[in-house]
């Protein structure tokens, strides 16, 4: 009886925690755990929460079991690596409560888990893109003014009444735009401050870390791109690699 009873106790003592890790928060209200309906993963892990140099791999669902797409793909990071991002929401102080939070200029890629929806590039959209496009023209800008509330969106200029912002990215101007992905960080419900504009990119080269971005060769984004696929559900899970071998096996992670 004595060990039915501990063994009870620690089952439902880990449900707990990570029933506690994964919070539901504006737009995840459908979403009640965040891997429960996609079919694709991209997961990029750091040596540590400093590190901009990080590796990625891809994974499809099939049958319900994850198999490899591709595997230890070189991306690079912030310059100043990770830091807790919003997405889905994870309570950090649960898995690492020393860990770094992502802010506005911080230098710092999001960790966390978050949706990728949106596709952009310099030409029409490519044949081969599934996920809806945004072709970069002078006109689309991202607004990194915490003072707009156009903050952290890709707004059409030529389309929007008031101009109420004094910083953002002319997109069609940055080179390693000329193809990338929206990330999901901080889009839900917007906290000022906490991190915009970031996306998956092309990198300048394998040793120039980003300035809170990921990025990656244009090879390996142009096979990324063409990959992700809306229908399944494609999310980012962006952490060290510490915290992914900790939570990979109760999340039923590849």
């Amino acid at each position: 009886m004595v060990t039915y009873t501990m063994k009870y106790f620690a089952i439902l003592l880990l449900a707990t925690l990570f029933a506690s890790i994964f919070h539901d928060r504006g737009k995840c209200d459908d979403t009640p755990y965040p891997l429960r309906n996609t079919r694709q993963i991209v997961v990029v892990r750091s040596k540590t929460w400093d590190a901009f140099e990080a590796s990625m791999s891809i994974y499809e669902k099939k049958n319900e079991v994850w198999q490899t797409i591709k595997q230890g793909i070189p991306v690079v990071l912030g310059r100043n690596g990770l830091g807790w991002g919003r997405g889905f929401d994870i309570d950090y102080n649960t898995v690492d409560r020393n860990a770094p939070v992502k802010k506005e200029g911080d230098g710092r890629a999001p960790s966390g888990i978050f949706g990728i929806n949106l596709a952009f590039g310099f030409p029409e959209k490519p044949h081969y893109v599934k996920l809806p496009y945004i072709k970069l023209t002078d006109h689309i800008e991202c607004v990194d003014d915490v003072a707009s509330v156009y903050y952290n969106r890709i707004i059409d200029n030529s389309k929007v009444e008031v101009h109420d912002w004094k910083s953002s990215e002319k997109m069609s101007t940055i080179d390693v735009y000329r193809a990338g992905v929206f990330v999901e960080h901080n889009t839900g419900s917007v906290e000022k401050g906490c991190g915009s504009c970031i996306f998956l990119h092309v990198w300048d080269s394998p040793d120039k870390p980003t300035s809170g971005c990921t990025a990656m060769s244009e090879d390996d984004l142009a096979f990324l791109i063409g990959w992700l696929d809306p229908a399944k559900d494609p999310l980012l899970l962006q952490f060290t690699e510490g915290i992914y071998r900790r939570i990979k096996n109760d999340l039923s992670l590849p």
